[in-house]
C-alpha cells in the first residue's frame, strides 16, 4: 500500500516582518499608482498592470511562497493585455477585444500555476480562480459605468492602500 502525502496548500505563512514588508509595498504601490492614473501621467486603462506589478513587487519583498503570485501574475498579463489593445485605439466593445481577454487571463492562470510548480509555491487552485472571478467582476461593473467602480482609479488605489494598511497589522499572540 503506497502513502499519499498531501501537500501543504497554506498560501500564506508570512512571518510579521514579511508581513509588513508586503503591506508598505502594497500602500507605496497604490501611491504610485495614484500619481501615475490619478495624476494622468498614464491613462487609467494602464491599472491593471500596475496593480499587477505592485502585488508582483510585494510577493517578491516578502519572500512569499503563495500570497499574491497568482494574482499578481494574472493581473499583470491580463493588464498588459489589454493596455496595449486600448493603447492602440482599438475598440473595447469588441468579440476580438474580448477574446484578448480571456486569452490573457487564461495565460496569467498557467504561468502562476506552472512558476508556482516549479518554484514549490502554494498557488492553490483557488487562487487562480479568484484572481480571475474578482478581475471579471471589476472589469463588468466597470464597464457597465457602475459607480463608484467605473473610471474612478481612486477607489481601487483606495482598496490597495488598506489591504497593505491591514498587513501592517500587530499579530496576535496565543
Amino acid at each position: 500500500m503506497t502513502s499519499t502525502t498531501i501537500p501543504d496548500t497554506t498560501t500564506d505563512t508570512a512571518s510579521a516582518h514579511e508581513r509588513r514588508l508586503r503591506g508598505v509595498s502594497l500602500i507605496v504601490g497604490s501611491v504610485l499608482i495614484g500619481v501615475l492614473i490619478e495624476g494622468h501621467v498614464l491613462a487609467f486603462y494602464w491599472f491593471p498592470a500596475l496593480a499587477g506589478l505592485t502585488y508582483l513587487t510585494a510577493a517578491a519583498v516578502s519572500r512569499s511562497r503563495g500570497t499574491l503570485w497568482a494574482p499578481g501574475l494574472i493581473v499583470l498579463t491580463v493588464g498588459l493585455a489589454v493596455a496595449l489593445w486600448l493603447r492602440s485605439g482599438r475598440p473595447a466593445d469588441s468579440f476580438e477585444f474580448l477574446a484578448l481577454a480571456v486569452m490573457s487571463l487564461g495565460l496569467g492562470g498557467v504561468l502562476a500555476a506552472g512558476i508556482g510548480q516549479v518554484r514549490g509555491w502554494a498557488i492553490t487552485p483557488m487562487s487562480v480562480a479568484l484572481s480571475v472571478l474578482l478581475f471579471g467582476a471589476f472589469a463588468l461593473l466597470e464597464h457597465q459605468g457602475i459607480k463608484p467602480f467605473a473610471g474612478h482609479a481612486w477607489l481601487y488605489i483606495a482598496l490597495l492602500g488598506l489591504w497593505g494598511a491591514y498587513e501592517l497589522r500587530p499579530v496576535r499572540q496565543p
